[in-house]
């Protein structure tokens, strides 16, 4: 069941992700730079955790991962 939630929230994070290009490209005046500021950090987290989904379906990265955190 966590194969398929991981997919829907890996959807859900690129549709949002578009969403917040297209609300910037239909604007229009300049985003503030304190706007565009968070809206960064805001898509640096929606990658690492996209990575994250990503390297949780993959085995090999998952097995190194538990024998690292085994040792």
């Amino acid at each position: 069941m966590s194969v398929f939630r991981d997919k829907a929230l890996l959807q859900r994070f690129r549709l949002c992700r578009a969403d917040l290009v297209a609300a910037i490209g239909a604007s229009e005046h300049a985003p503030h730079p304190t706007t565009l500021r968070e809206l960064a950090e805001l898509q640096l987290a929606i990658m690492a955790t996209e990575q994250v989904i990503k390297d949780k379906q993959d085995a090999g990265f998952m097995r190194s991962w538990e024998n690292q955190d085994a040792a």
